[in-house]
């Protein structure tokens, strides 16, 4: 029986590149951006020769080209055809009115303060009129960028109107979805994600002890097992309810690796010698459920056996014998559940495939002062904009529109004072590097007339193909992609490169300024606004899965509740994200709160559609139901007063879950697996923990102004 070595492989590097991105979204992204770009700048440059127009109108149709290829990201494909050809009417309105305003600066200047309302206004609308408003407020920008005159606004109206066509085009025709390709792709990465966690894990089982850093690589794992699973999810559909449980029931039995290797680790019972047999088991895994190869699972096999015999040898360990049982049974789940996956899929029409939900953040109760959420971010962009044309005029009256662009920006899909933190950071450290990079691939490509136009379109692909993974990274390529310009018009120099990154503080400052000062929206609300959401989920789980359950229960509808959860914790983590880092400090019961309802949510996904519940006779199904019961209160109560003066009072679920554990007779004692009535009593203990955990930390929210992002 040979070894397996653990060592860097190509294909792991590959595995890695397809899991970050399944559906090669951002490839589309980068190539939907550069060719809307390239078409838009080859066409309109073409038409602009022929009837002698200036580059102005090149410029201006290349950026509508651009954006008009990326911004509609409305959740049906139908509606992001109708969003894309309505760009058209508010870039054609923007053009026409900035280029009549900015004949007169004032007038200009108060015109671009109403358009900056009005885009940013209607973000109420949802995606449609987030972008509506984006190209509109760019297309006014332009107008006063380029400094565009009265007798060029018919050919700026046609450029637009050819742009919008072609980015239509590229979007829809050229660079088109496909969700029968991408569900092939997605369950394959689902697939080769499994096979990097196992392989990540095996560097787990000889440690000596749980460290911080273990926590957080643990923690990762599971994230990327989840977002690989809500991947697929969100292509399929009801329609396709056996791939739904299969894709579930084999991340379901990743995560129970997961905790199983924990366990191994936090208590040390297993001798060296059964921790090298387990890993060696984990190597096995891996290549059987990544290459679906039956001799590495015999391999594995064979490894567990060995784990089996160290561990029974030893009778005073019985705790090393628990873990071995437990490592062996998750294990071996989670190559059955991957080789159950099938090999044909079903292919899916645009119109069928479930729409990738955009990160709006959560809705929640609109605030004290009773503006909505776009009315009272209005209101900060316009301020900050207009404090940003003063002050950035002051520093330069040719380049303050940077300053303006960098304030608007900054309040782009943010909803709270630390989300406009962390994008105002972002834009500046992204610029700053920029320019020095700008600088250095200036100098090397300044001349070449060829390479300084490739240069342009690369810089446009990996702006747009980074967006995903940073906005730091967009704002990145394209400062660099300006110096290329700048060079390619040949005024390009170093002193207007550092003015950009004095106009960009100007904006960034100012946008935070006001964000703190007018109208502020703490993060600290929102994260508890949304954890009421993702316990409320808890509740409708609980009460689903578990106090209704009986074999007649939809599976579909157990399914859609627990992507429900995770798309709530999603979108928990998504909010919590300013308070992460060096900025828990500012609100540490937050950050518990958030940590605990995430552990909350774990547990309870390890419920498992509630199928330990049909193994058990009727009397420990009648406890089981009464105790989830009472969970579920528990998370109503705390759903509804986590933010509250008033101490939550829960009913403690142990009592019933002991009583149960101990009537549980025969098979029920020894049965493994996914629906063993131990292991299911466990994890509702580990949930009535969880929830007694969040109700000692539930207390109004800090009134300290230093946690108020």
């Amino acid at each position: 029986m040979g070894r397996l070595k653990r060592r860097l492989h190509p294909t792991h590097l590959w595995d890695l590149f397809v899991t970050s991105d399944p559906d090669l979204g951002r490839l589309r992204m980068g190539l939907r951006s550069m060719l809307g770009a390239g078409l838009s700048a080859l066409v309109i440059s073409q038409l602009a020769s022929l009837l002698g127009e200036p580059p102005t109108v090149t410029m201006v149709g290349t950026m509508m080209g651009m954006m008009g290829s990326q911004i509609a990201t409305d959740p049906k494909p139908r509606e992001q055809r109708l969003t894309t050809l309505l760009l058209a009417l508010p870039a054609m309105v923007s053009i026409v009115v900035g280029t009549l305003a900015s004949q007169v600066p004032v007038l200009g200047a108060a015109a671009f303060a109403v358009t900056i309302f009005i885009a940013t206004y209607v973000r109420r609308f949802g995606p449609r009129g987030l972008a509506m408003g984006m190209i509109g407020f760019f297309a006014f920008f332009n107008a006063l960028f380029f400094h565009a005159q009265l007798a060029q606004i018919p050919a700026l109206v046609g450029a637009i109107a050819v742009a919008i066509c072609i980015a239509y085009a590229v979007r829809f025709v050229l660079v088109r979805d496909r969700p029968d390709l991408d569900l092939r792709r997605f369950v394959r990465s689902f697939q080769k994600t499994v096979a990097l966690v196992l392989w990540e894990l095996t560097d787990f089982p000889e440690q000596r002890r749980v460290t911080p850093a273990m926590q957080r690589r643990l923690r990762r794992e599971a994230d990327r097992l989840n977002d690989a699973a809500l991947a697929v999810e969100d292509l399929l559909t009801r329609c396709q309810p056996a791939l739904r449980l299969r894709i579930f029931d084999l991340e379901l039995a990743a995560d129970r690796v997961i905790a199983a290797v924990r366990q191994v680790v936090e208590s040390g019972s297993l001798p060296l010698e059964a921790r090298k047999e387990l890993r060696q088991a984990l190597f096995a895994a891996h290549a059987s459920v990544r290459n679906r190869d039956p001799v590495a699972r015999k391999v594995m096999q064979e490894h567990l056996a060995h784990l089996q015999e160290t561990v029974s040898g030893a009778p005073e360990s019985g705790q090393g014998r628990s873990d071995a049982r437990r490592f062996a049974t998750s294990i071996t789940d989670l190559v059955e559940a991957a080789a159950n996956l099938p090999g044909e899929l079903p292919r899916l029409a645009p119109g069928q495939a479930t729409a990738v939900k955009a990160g709006t953040g959560p809705q929640g109760a609109p605030p004290k002062n009773g503006l909505h959420p776009s009315t009272r971010q209005a209101l900060q962009v316009t301020v900050a904009c207009v404090l940003a044309m003063v002050v950035g005029h002051a520093v330069s009256s040719e380049r303050w529109y940077w300053a303006v662009i960098t304030a608007f920006v900054t309040f782009t899909r943010t909803r709270t004072l630390g989300d406009t933190l962390l994008r105002g950071w972002s834009r500046v450290l992204g610029t700053f590097l920029g320019v020095i990079a700008g600088l250095l691939l200036a100098g090397v490509v300044s001349g070449h007339r060829t390479v300084e136009l490739v240069s342009l379109f690369v810089c446009v692909f990996f702006g747009f193909y980074l967006i995903r993974i940073s906005y730091g990274w967009m704002v990145f390529w394209f400062t660099t992609m300006l110096s290329v310009l700048y060079s390619l018009l040949g005024r390009f120099s170093p002193d207007l490169l550092v003015l950009r990154i004095e106009e960009t503080l100007i904006g960034a400052g100012l946008g935070v300024l006001i964000a703190t000062l007018l109208l502020p929206e703490r993060t600290t609300v929102h994260i508890h606004a949304t954890a009421k959401q993702v316990l409320s989920a808890v509740c409708d789980y609980l009460e689903e899965a578990v106090v209704n359950r009986s074999p007649e229960s939809d599976p579909a509808r157990l399914i859609d509740l627990a992507r429900t959860l995770d798309a709530k914790l999603r979108e928990l983590r998504t909010v919590a994200r300013p308070l992460t880092g060096s900025l828990v400090r500012l609100a540490p019961r937050t950050a518990r709160t958030v940590h605990s309802v995430s552990e909350l949510v774990v547990f309870v996904r390890h419920l498992a559609l509630g199928k330990g519940v049909l193994q058990v006779h009727d009397e420990v199904h009648e406890l089981i139901r009464e105790a989830a019961a009472r969970l579920a209160s528990n998370a109503r109560t705390l759903a509804r007063t986590l933010d509250q003066d008033e101490k939550p009072t829960l009913e403690p679920a142990a009592a019933l879950l002991e009583k149960a554990r101990r009537a549980l007779v025969g098979e029920e004692t020894v049965r493994r697996g996914p629906a063993s009535p131990p292991i299911f009593l466990h994890w509702l203990a580990r949930v009535d923990d969880t929830l007694n955990v969040l109700a000692k930390a539930s207390s109004p929210l800090t009134r300290n102004p230093l946690a108020s992002t």
